[in-house]
């Protein structure tokens, strides 16, 4: 017995990080980007505008970047982590454009490299939320995610945004941007003080998604 059939379940060819990185996202007067040297401050800024509206769903504004130098550690933390070759993990920030002032944070988490896919998530700044900032950083994003390597992309064929069922800001945000509800996942996710509760998996592939407009193609959303 051996376990060389496990290698049929893989791609031959798995996702390498793209080397150089890609460069930052622009669109609409915002800017998504790999931290820099020099972003702990305009992070810490952000996290602390309004930590309560950060909640229940970013609990770790409970314990972390309490003070200015755990935001400084964090970014100096990723801003090398991101940089070696086996990186899984691409924390990033949303910005303004024009003032550099960080408006919230996202990245590429949980990528699997045999089936080339990664999951996103993402937040806003408590005093900047419900004005469409998640939207369309999102949607430019997952067009950098999907995006071919060769064309500057990351090289993604998958997409995945998972969120609790009540957490409506995050649906909307799927929503929105025409991604397909592939599973409801019941008691789920465990949350203080909400206790237990359902969890949603949105995805989209390359070939489903319209690049010039930062939007899934029209109706792969429904059954």
């Amino acid at each position: 017995m051996s376990d060389k059939w496990l290698g049929k379940l893989r791609e031959p060819t798995p996702w390498q990080a793209p080397d150089p990185r890609p460069g930052p996202v622009v669109v609409d007067g915002l800017e998504v980007r790999l931290y820099r040297e020099g972003d702990g401050p305009r992070l810490f800024a952000a996290v602390s505008a309004n930590r309560d509206a950060l909640l229940p769903w970013m609990v770790w504004v409970t314990t972390d970047h309490l003070h200015v130098d755990h935001s400084i550690f964090y970014v100096e933390r990723m801003r090398r982590g991101v940089e070696k070759p086996d990186c899984l993990d691409f924390p990033m920030g949303i910005f303004d454009a024009k003032s550099g002032e960080q408006l919230g944070g996202t990245g590429f988490h949980r990528i699997h490299p045999e089936w080339r896919d990664a999951e996103i998530g993402y937040w806003v700044r408590g005093d900047r939320q419900r004005s469409g900032i998640c939207t369309r950083a999102m949607g430019a994003l997952i067009s950098s995610g999907l995006r071919s390597a060769a064309d500057g992309g990351w090289g993604f064929r998958r997409i995945v945004i998972q969120c609790a069922e009540a957490n409506t800001g995050s649906r909307r945000v799927c929503e929105r941007l025409g991604l397909r509800l592939e599973g409801r996942y019941r008691a789920d996710r465990y949350t203080e003080p909400l206790g237990y509760h359902d969890n949603l998996a949105y995805a989209v592939l390359a070939d489903e998604w319209d690049f010039a407009q930062n939007h899934a193609k029209p109706n792969i959303a429904r059954p």
